[in-house]
């Protein structure tokens, strides 16, 4: 029989309690009590700094491990407004390359578009409709579970490069894909027939859509290097930044890099389509797919002059990586953190996919398709908005408060948009206003939050890990979204997918509640906590390198002592040696 039940245990010392694999669970009532002593210990205010203890214990432990860091990183360090800038510019070229995921992914729906409105219902019939979409996603989850881990064992900066090689090379072919028989125009003595319009299109052989489902795998390689290697190497470089503002820049140069990535796509096919005309999509969506390797030939140059961050260096594994004792100690926050990504990235996903088809069915035959890209643009300008509004509200109010409250208001305009469907379709103003705002909160909400929390969330040397499975999990939400949300419209009205939404933002609304605490304090301490859980288990925590950097310390700090007493020492015999001598000339 426990002398101690775990309840009474604080947070701060739960990791060496065993069995440790119930650290986050909370006990009893604190399933109700944790949401609102968590949410204070994130929340920062106006004025504060962003630490908060629940109690002296915790507060000697951080100065411990600060004056510790001081000699062996650059952590905790007062920057010089120069240092500051060098700092942001660092994690800008380290993350800020996401933006190709949103781009990408908004040019998708272009990329369908173009080869619908060229190839006709060559394209249309094919199983390459349903599968450009889906292989994309696969693609990604593939490339993050194994980038993931290899972040963590080679470092973020060298996946992020080989993810930006990828990109650039497989959105190029992208924007070239031709195949042996494949026509750009159809000519008197070759041509599709539609049989049903008359209209004559260019032939595409079949293996055109395989090379192109192919390429748009390839793409998602790429794409989802990024997730764990930029996310990692953004929280790692944060770290020398004041605790209050880790949050918020972490959050620009991550989540808003997607949703600027969002706003670009869609505005580049608005541009395109005004200067080469609706029935001259062929070009329309090779030009957008090309310029996406643009985006990562600019990150490729800029990363080559960014160094790893020290706080990795100092904080990995020398070889084999422990990730089963890592999932033992994390499961929870793992199931925690993913359940909100999953249902954040089914509704996101989904309304970025057939928000197209959405303004269509709005406006109805009357809208040129310059009109359905406008209002697109307009949607995606809204989540730019509210993502860089929230990065500011989330660093204040915390983590936890601003996805619950935000999902909340989300889940509530979802539901009256279900409700009131029918007469918005009547008012475009007053669709377009709600729709925008529902887009805009959920980007102050998990839209903003859930890289920042799979990140700063675990230790520094699993992060690359833990953090690919919580976004694969979220990115299966994107892929069943590609099913889910099609089929939705199809068999249960527009108003069906509003409804879907909403439920699906209140449902992770509160699972969120119920995280480990995730304050500035505790995302500090955390590295300190594995290492000690680690030890605890039996681990030989010499095969990380702060146990070199901590030993060395201690190690100078007692050759400083010996050298000091034996400084001492020759001065104590200097001065015998004087007031010898003077004794002598007195006499």
């Amino acid at each position: 029989m426990e002398s101690k039940s775990t309840q009474r245990i604080p947070f701060s010392k739960r990791h060496l309690d065993k069995p440790a694999w119930k650290r986050d669970i909370p006990k009893g009532s604190e399933w109700i009590t944790n949401i609102v002593k968590y949410g204070n210990k994130e929340y920062a205010g106006l004025r504060g700094e962003g630490n908060k203890f629940e109690s002296d214990a915790e507060r000697e432990e951080l100065a411990q491990v600060k004056e510790q860091k001081n000699e062996i990183n650059e952590d905790y360090k007062v920057l010089t407004p120069r240092e500051k800038r060098k700092t942001l510019v660092e994690m800008f070229f380290a993350s800020f390359c996401l933006a190709t995921d949103g781009y990408i992914t908004s040019c998708t729906n272009t990329l369908n578009g173009g080869l619908q409105a060229t190839y006709g219902p060559q394209y249309t019939h094919s199983v390459a409709i349903q599968n450009i979409s889906a292989i994309g996603s696969a693609g990604m989850i593939v490339s993050m579970l194994f980038f993931g881990v290899l972040s963590d064992w080679i470092g973020r900066k060298k996946v992020t490069l080989m993810g930006n090689a990828i990109m650039i090379i497989f959105s190029l072919l992208l924007a070239g894909a031709f195949t042996k028989g494949t026509q750009t125009h159809p000519t008197a003595d070759r041509y599709y027939l539609d049989k049903s319009t008359g209209k004559h299109y260019p032939v595409a052989p079949s293996s055109l859509w395989s090379y192109v489902t192919f390429l748009r795998f390839m793409v998602g390689i790429g794409i989802g290097s990024e997730y764990p290697g930029a996310a990692s190497w953004a929280t790692d470089i944060s770290k020398k930044l004041p605790p209050k503002s880790r949050n918020m820049w972490i959050i620009l140069f991550t989540c808003s890099a997607i949703d600027v990535g969002f706003f670009i796509g869609a505005f580049m096919v608005f541009i395109i389509t005004c200067i080469v005309g609706e029935d001259r999509y062929i070009y329309v969506w090779r030009w957008v797919t090309g310029f996406g390797a643009l985006f990562s030939s600019f990150f490729f140059v800029g990363r080559l002059g960014v160094k790893e961050s020290e706080a990795f260096e100092k904080n990995r594994f020398k070889g084999k990586i422990p990730y089963l004792l890592a999932l033992k100690f994390y499961w929870y926050r793992i199931i925690v953190f993913s359940i909100p990504w999953f249902c954040f990235d089914l509704s996101a996903y989904g309304f970025g996919g057939t928000s197209s088809l959405i303004i269509e069915l709005i406006l109805g035959g009357s809208g040129k398709q310059k009109q359905v890209w406008a209002y697109n643009m307009m949607f995606q300008g809204f989540q730019v908005v509210g993502s860089v509004a929230g990065s500011d509200i989330a660093s204040r109010v915390g983590i936890r408060y601003t996805c619950a409250i935000a999902s909340l208001i989300q889940g509530a305009i979802g539901l009256i948009l279900y409700f009131r469907l029918e007469n918005l379709k009547h008012h475009v103003g007053a669709f377009a206003a709600l729709f925008s705002l529902y887009q805009a909160i959920g980007n102050v909400g998990f839209g903003n939050n859930t890289l920042l929390f799979s990140s700063a969330g675990f230790a520094t040397p699993v992060r690359g890990g833990m953090f690919s499975i919580c976004s694969a999990v979220g990115i299966i939400g994107g892929l069943a979204a590609g099913y889910v949300f099609p089929k939705l419209v199809t068999h249960g009205g527009t108003k069906s997918t509003f409804l879907l939404g909403g439920l699906l933002c209140i449902g992770a609304a509160f699972v969120v509640l119920f995280a480990p605490p995730l304050d500035q304090v505790s995302q500090q301490l955390e590295d300190k906590r594995f290492m000690e859980y680690l030890e605890s288990e039996g681990y030989d925590i010499s095969e990380l390198t702060a146990y070199d950097f901590i030993n060395e310390k201690t190690i100078d700090v007692k050759e400083s002592i010996v050298e000091d007493d034996e400084t001492t020492s020759e001065v104590e015999n200097k001065k015998e040696t004087v007031n010898i001598d003077l004794i002598n000339e007195s006499i």
